[in-house]
């Protein structure tokens, strides 16, 4: 006779992390909020992406920093949003981007989402120890 006294507990990965998931949602809750025009849903979802990003990152362990990698991708959105933004308004016109439509208001939520993105970078920098700052 077997002993059933004891429960066999399943074996958890070792790599199992929520990050892809978050990347995926990330990704589908920013181009919805694109595509229908919810302009909070696609700033969250950029937002989302970023940080998981940089999580994956953090957790490989091919970033020391990963608030600093949120603040890269933030200013990576800056930059494009403001492109996007700047030639849907009709400011800077790009020859390629003439056929496309609805710039305007996508550049607008990159730019919004970077500096978002940035904001919680700075603020969670903030909030931690003097101690366990990178700049220390």
């Amino acid at each position: 006779m077997s002993d059933h006294t004891q429960r066999a507990e399943p074996e958890r990965a070792e790599g199992a992390t929520p990050w892809h998931v978050l990347v995926a949602l990330g990704l589908a809750g920013s181009e919805v909020g694109i595509v229908v025009g919810l302009g909070p849903v696609a700033v969250a979802g950029l937002v989302i992406f970023a940080a998981s990003v940089a999580g994956i990152l953090a957790d490989a362990g091919y970033v020391d920093r990963p608030l600093a990698v949120g603040a890269k991708f933030g200013a990576a959105f800056v930059v494009v949003g403001a492109i996007l933004t700047a030639h849907g308004t009709g400011t800077v016109p790009i020859g390629p981007l003439e056929p496309l439509s609805g710039l305007a208001s996508r550049g607008v939520a990159l730019l919004v989402a970077g500096f978002v993105t940035i904001g919680g970078a700075g603020l969670l920098l903030t909030r931690r120890p003097a101690a366990e700052r990178p700049d220390r």
